[in-house]
């Protein structure tokens, strides 16, 4: 995956680039919260190629996606590359595909930039405290979002959360991917046990998108990937094939 900035950067090290990324205001003095951001009308070319891939995943129109894509696209982090491999993975010539609800879900939100050149949605995963485990919890996104008694809507209210990082009861598996038509179980001080629909949080191990600024400042979408792997790679990082690990959890 080409990348503008040759040097290695962690995620770690990306996140401590954006100003004020760990200032986390907490609506509920128990919780952690994370706040909605979204950085991307900072560069209409940006913000105009974000317009374009919401217009065509609510038409369904993947040949313009598909279009969208560099040679060196990313399809997760193990499933090939470019756009054909997308079109193999996702199969999205069929309504019932998974990806429309990925791509509902995760451009709904909004993003940061790492850099003048390298933009990524959602602010969920590039915002999220980086000593906090990514499998191990999911943010609310919005205000009041209840917590429930049982896993089913219309169950007794427990408790409400604004924006905050909810533990959660068991740790996600990769490859990360929630319905929002199920529930998760979270930790609150309040609850002895408690749930959450899906579709009022976002994980940070969830789906993600990239995009790299070119040097003629045209932007590129270059991946869209969740943490499919134990040990996903690092974007610029180049680990000898014997030494990466790739087994799933």
């Amino acid at each position: 995956m080409p990348m503008n900035n040759p040097s290695p950067l962690s995620r770690r090290s990306w996140l401590s680039l954006l100003p004020g990324a760990l200032a986390l205001p907490a609506a509920d003095p128990a919780l952690p919260a994370l706040l909605p951001h979204d950085q991307a009308s900072r560069d209409a070319a940006l913000a105009a190629l974000l317009a374009r891939i919401r217009g065509a995943a609510r038409q369904r129109d993947f040949k313009t996606l598909e279009a969208m894509m560099l040679a060196t696209f990313r399809v997760e982090f193990d499933s090939g590359k470019g756009p054909g491999a997308f079109h193999r993975y996702w199969k999205p010539e069929s309504p019932s595909s998974p990806l429309w609800e990925v791509l509902e879900r995760l451009f709904a939100l909004g993003g940061t930039f790492y850099s003048p050149s390298l933009f990524a949605v959602s602010y969920v995963y590039t915002r999220f405290p980086p000593d906090l485990d990514i499998l191990g919890h999911v943010v609310a996104l919005r205000d009041n979002v209840p917590l429930l008694a049982e896993p089913q809507a219309g169950a007794a209210r427990l408790a409400e959360v604004s924006h905050a990082i909810l533990p959660l009861a068991a740790p996600l598996k990769p490859p990360v991917r929630i319905p929002s038509a199920q529930f998760l179980e979270v930790r609150h001080p309040s609850a002895a046990r408690a749930f959450v629909s899906a579709g009022d949080v976002y994980s940070p191990a969830a789906h993600r998108a990239f995009f790299e600024k070119a040097p003629n400042g045209r932007w590129r979408w270059i991946s869209l990937a969740c943490a499919t792997l134990a040990e996903p790679p690092d974007l610029y990082a180049r680990k000898p094939a014997a030494k990466r690990k790739t087994a799933r959890k």
